[in-house]
C-alpha cells in the first residue's frame, strides 16, 4: 500500500479529500492528517508515507516551506501541491524544490485520483526497478558463491592444472600463490542439539564470530561448506609457519568463544605441503584430524602430525561414531531450504565427510541410510504431509536400504530421498497457498457488495498477516487485491447491464460503490467505454 498523507488547514476541504477518495481501493492507505506544516513535519518524519499532499497557503509554516525541508530530509518523498493561486511563481518554486505535482483547487476526487496514480505508477515503477537490482545483486552473490564452492572442489581434488586453478583463483580475486599452504577445518556448535530455533540461529552468530577472528590474519583464504563447516587455507613462508598461524588462530579463537556460554567448537588442522597440486592431501589430513571430533568433548584442536596411528584408526572407527550427530544439522537444513538442482552437489560433499573407507563399509551405510531415511520422514511429517502419503512414498524403504551394497550405491539412494522429500516439501507450501487463496477468492465473491470489504478484512479471514497475504495473493493470482476485486465488482455490473434494466447509479451501489460518479469512471478506466455505451452495444 501506498502511504499518503494530507496537509490542509480547511478543515471542510481536508474532510472532504480523507472521505471521498476509496483509498484502500486504488492501493493507497490514508496515513494520517495536520492542519499546517508544523505540526505535520514530526508527524510525517514518524509515519514515513509515500505522498504528501499539501496546501500551499496555511498558518505557522506554508506548503512550499514544509516540501523545501522535507526533500532534503526525505528526499524519496513525493508531494501533490494545493493551491488556489495559479500563479507561475507559486508552480515555479515548487519546481524548483522537486514537487512532484502542482494541482489548482477547487480539485475534484477524480482528478486528485488520477494525480495520486501517476505518482504511484511512478513509485511502483522505482520499486521495480529496485527490486529488479536486489535481484541481480542476490543472483551475482549466489553466483560468486557457487564459482568459490566450485573452486574449492577443485583445489582438493587435484585433478586439474594448476595454471587453470591459478586462472580460476585470479576471476574469483584469489591469490593462490605462496610457498608453503596447510588446512584448518572447524565447526561451532550449539551445547543445546534439541533446540532446533538455537541450531539456526547459530549461522548468523557464527558467520560474525569467523569473520572476527579472520580478519586478524593475513594470507588466510575462508571458505564455507555445509557439511564441513569453515576451512581456512593457511599460506605461508614454509611449513613450519602454517603450523604456527594455525595455533595463532586457535588461540585467538579460544578466547573469541569465552563469551559464548552456549557454543563450543573444535578444529582439525592437516599436515602442510609446499605444491598447489598435493592441496589434497593436506585437505585429506585436516578431514582426519576433523573426524576425531567425535571422541572429543568439544573446545579443542586436533593437529594430524600429533596423531599417532592409533588415534587415527579410533577417530574413523565406526564403533565410536555417533550417526545421530553426524552432520544431521546440514542435512535438516538442507531439507529445510535447498532447491532440488543442487540435491547432486549437496550429497557429494555429504557422503565425503563421512570418508571413503565408512562409505565403503556395508555395515556404515545400513545405519547411515536408516538415520537419513528416519530423519527424512520426520521432517516431511513435521511439514505437514499426510502419513499415508508418507507411508505410500516410503513404503519399502527397508528392502530397498538392505539391497544397498556399495557406498556409490548409498549417495544415489540418499540423493533420490531427499528429492522426494524436497517435492513433497514444495507441495506442501503450494498447497496451502493455493487453498488460501482460493478461500480468500470465494470470500471477496461473497462479499464483493460490500463498500467497506478491504485486503486486511480477507486477509483477517484466511488468517494471514495484510503484507503476507497481499504477496501470496498476487503471486497465486497474477493480480494484486485491488484489481481482483474490481474486475469481479465489473463482471458483475456487466451482468446486469446486460440482463436488468436498473440504471448505472442502482447497479453502482449494487456491486460496492456508494459513488456512481467514481463507478461511472472506474469502469470506463477499466473496460474502455461508459457504462450506458456498454449496455448499447449488447442490446
Amino acid at each position: 500500500m501506498i502511504k499518503v498523507f494530507l496537509v490542509e488547514d480547511e478543515k471542510i476541504i481536508r474532510k472532504s479529500i480523507k472521505n471521498n477518495v476509496k483509498w484502500e481501493e486504488n492501493g493507497f492507505e490514508f496515513a494520517g492528517e495536520a492542519p499546517d506544516g508544523e505540526m505535520a513535519l514530526p508527524m510525517i518524519e514518524k509515519l514515513h508515507p509515500d505522498i504528501v499532499i499539501t496546501d500551499i497557503k496555511m498558518p505557522f509554516m506554508d506548503g512550499l516551506e514544509l516540501s523545501d525541508i522535507l526533500k532534503k530530509k526525505m528526499p524519496k518523498i513525493q508531494i501533490i501541491i494545493l493551491s488556489g493561486y495559479g500563479e507561475f511563481d507559486y508552480a515555479k518554486e515548487a519546481i524548483k524544490i522537486g514537487v512532484t505535482d502542482y494541482l489548482t483547487k477547487p480539485v475534484t476526487g477524480e482528478q486528485l485520483l488520477e494525480a495520486l496514480n501517476k505518482v504511484k505508477q511512478k513509485l511502483d515503477k522505482k520499486k521495480r526497478q529496485e527490486e529488479d537490482i536486489k535481484k541481480l545483486q542476490k543472483n551475482i552473490k549466489t553466483q560468486m558463491k557457487n564459482m568459490r564452492y566450485q573452486f574449492f572442489g577443485n583445489l582438493i581434488r587435484g585433478k586439474i592444472s594448476v595454471s587453470k586453478l591459478m586462472e580460476q583463483g585470479n576471476e574469483l580475486g584469489i591469490d593462490l600463490m605462496a610457498p608453503a599452504y596447510n588446512f584448518m577445518l572447524f565447526k561451532i556448535f550449539s551445547k543445546n542439539e534439541n533446540d532446533t530455533e538455537a541450531v539456526y540461529d547459530l549461522r548468523t552468530k557464527e558467520d560474525a564470530i569467523v569473520e572476527e577472528v579472520s580478519s586478524q590474519f593475513e594470507n588466510m583464504i575462508v571458505f564455507h561448506r555445509v557439511t564441513e563447516g569453515y576451512i581456512l587455507m593457511i599460506k605461508a613462508q614454509n611449513k613450519e609457519e602454517t603450523i604456527q598461524v594455525a595455533k595463532d588462530y586457535v588461540a585467538a579463537l579460544t578466547k573469541r568463544m569465552k563469551k559464548e556460554k552456549e557454543l563450543q567448537w573444535f578444529a582439525g588442522i592437516g599436515r602442510a605441503v609446499e605444491r598447489l597440486h598435493n592441496l589434497s592431501e593436506s585437505y585429506d589430513s585436516a578431514s582426519k584430524a576433523f573426524a576425531y571430533q567425535y571422541q572429543s568433548s568439544g573446545n579443542e584442536a586436533v593437529f594430524f602430525d600429533k596423531l599417532d596411528n592409533e588415534k587415527i584408526e579410533r577417530a574413523e572407527d565406526l564403533q565410536q561414531v555417533d550417526f545421530t550427530k553426524v552432520n544431521s544439522e546440514s542435512l535438516e537444513e538442507f531439507l529445510k531450504n535447498g532447491k532440488e538442482e543442487a540435491v547432486h552437489l549437496f550429497v557429494e560433499d555429504y557422503t565425503k565427510t563421512l570418508g571413503k573407507s565408512n562409505m565403503d563399509s556395508f555395515m556404515f551405510c545400513q545405519y547411515m541410510l536408516i538415520n537419513i531415511q528416519v530423519g527424512v520422514m520426520k521432517f516431511v511429517e513435521k511439514m505437514g504431509v499426510e502419513k499415508a502419503n508418507i507411508d505410500r512414498t516410503f513404503k519399502d524403504y527397508k528392502q530397498q536400504i538392505a539391497a544397498v551394497s556399495t557406498g556409490e550405491k548409498a549417495a544415489e539412494y540418499i540423493e533420490e530421498l531427499i528429492r522426494q522429500a524436497i517435492r513433497m516439501r514444495n507441495e506442501r507450501l503450494g498447497k496451502k497457498h493455493s487453498s488460501l487463496i482460493t478461500e480468500a477468492k470465494e470470500f471477496i465473491v461473497k462479499n464483493y457488495q460490500e463498500e467497506t470489504l478491504s485486503l486486511s478484512d480477507v486477509a483477517d479471514q484466511v488468517g494471514l498477516s495484510s503484507s503476507h497475504f497481499s504477496t501470496t495473493f498476487k503471486q497465486e493470482t497474477g493480480k494484486s487485491f485491488v484489481e481482483f476485486l474490481t474486475s469481479v465488482r465489473m463482471d458483475k455490473a456487466k451482468e446486469m447491464l446486460c440482463f436488468t434494466d436498473m440504471k448505472a447509479s442502482q447497479i453502482s451501489y449494487e456491486v460496492g460503490y456508494k459513488d456512481p460518479h467514481y463507478f461511472s469512471y472506474l469502469f470506463k478506466k477499466t473496460q474502455g467505454c461508459t457504462p450506458s455505451e456498454y449496455r448499447s452495444r449488447r442490446m
